[in-house]
This record gives C-alpha cells, structure tokens and sequence, in this order.
C-alpha cells in the first residue's frame, strides 16, 4: 500500500506565562553572564554593555533594524552606537528589554537624575519601546518637589506627556503657593509652552478662564503629592 506524505498545522495557542517566565529568566541569566553575547550597546561616554542581537532585534522593528547594521567593533563584537551621555539609560534599555523580574517595574526603575531621565525616553521613542517610556513616564510624576517641578513640566513638553503633565498641574492647581512660585520663576520662560499652561492654571483659580483638565483613565499616572 502507497503512503503519501501527510501535512499538519497543529496549534499549541500562545505560549503559558511559566513558559515565558521561565525563558525571560534563561535569557536574563545568559546576559549576566554575558554568554552567548554577539553584540554591544555603547553610550556616548564609551560605556559598553553586552547583549543577544537576537533579543534586541524582537523588541521592535526599529530596533531590529539598528542592530543588523553596527558601525563598528568594541571587545571583538559589534557595536551599536547609541545617541545617550548617560550609560544609565542604555541599561534601562536592556533591563527593559530582557524583562523586569518581579511585578513592581515602576519601583526597580530610579534613575539618578532628571537629565539620564530623559535620555531614557529618548531611547524609547526613537526604538519605539512603549514599556520603557511608560516606565519613564511615570517617573515624572512621582517625588514631586518645587526644585524639580519645572524640569518635569519641561521634560513633558519636550517629549509630548500630555497625560503626565495634566496629572502633574493638577497637583499644582490644588496648591496654589507652588504655582505662583512657578509662574514667577524667570527660568519659566525658556519654556513658553508650560508657562502658557501655569497661567491658564492660574486664571482658572482667579475665575477668569475657562476650564482645563480632563477625566484621568485608568492608564494615566498615578497622582502625585507636591512638596514644597
């Protein structure tokens, strides 16, 4: 009797989550031990960090894209060259990218200052990583101080926050000693965008302006304290 050969589709469906758990802890293990390595992430600063081309290139199509083009070599593997003075936000990048063990991501990630803040979010948005800007997002809007504050406010404006800077002025409306500190600020006007939205605070206060603000959705930052 003749056989011919027989073809089958089988779906197994999407992967367990102990299944992926499991596997981001394999790959997480090979990049401590930097096993298997085949290529470097390199800030400005010439801090280099070793990864799998394999892995950086599944996070997203843009980073897939950089990754199959290194521009030259550091240690004997290829590297990457990324536009960042702050070696920190290249390791929030792959801390981000390998997985984050645990579930408080909002509370493993403090970086050390508001400038390699904003070099994370750089990274984020020209990889296109949501996870990673959202992490850095919400930083924003959290350990709010009267030191601080403008920088925050600025760094929104900067990248297009919209909803953590909505949350972080209604903070600001519920104290008004803050605001007026704020708009009275001279370094307010390097920022012409968040000045316009302190004074419209402020006439919103003084009841000759019209409303602002919006419904906070469940996606949006927590609400922060500001402290003066």
């Amino acid at each position: 009797m003749s056989t011919s050969p027989m073809e089958l589709d089988v779906d197994l469906g999407p992967m367990p989550k102990e299944g992926e758990r499991f596997l981001l802890q394999g790959l997480r293990g090979l990049l401590e031990c930097q096993e298997l390595c085949d290529v470097v992430l390199v800030s400005r600063g010439g801090a280099a960090f070793p990864a799998h081309r394999a892995v950086l290139a599944a996070s997203s199509p843009q980073m897939r894209a950089r990754v199959a083009q290194p521009t030259e070599q550091v240690d004997g593997l290829p590297a990457i060259q990324l536009e960042v003075e702050h070696s920190e936000a290249v390791k929030a990048l792959i801390d981000c990218v390998y997985g984050t063990e645990g579930e408080d991501c909002d509370g493993c990630y403090s970086p050390s200052s508001e400038a390699a803040n904003r070099d994370v979010l750089t990274l984020a948005r020209q990889f296109e990583l949501s996870a990673l800007e959202d992490r850095a997002s919400r930083w924003l809007a959290r350990n709010l101080t009267t030191a601080n504050l403008l920088d925050r406010l600025g760094t929104c404006e900067r990248f297009g926050l919209k909803d953590v800077k909505e949350k972080i002025l209604e903070q600001l409306t519920a104290n008004t000693d803050v605001l007026y500190e704020l708009v009275s600020n001279p370094s307010v006007q390097s920022v012409p965008g968040v000045l316009q939205d302190l004074l419209l605070r402020v006439l919103q206060l003084l009841g000759c302006g019209p409303s602002v603000g919006g419904t906070a959705t469940k996606d949006q930052p927590p609400k922060a304290e500001v402290e003066a």
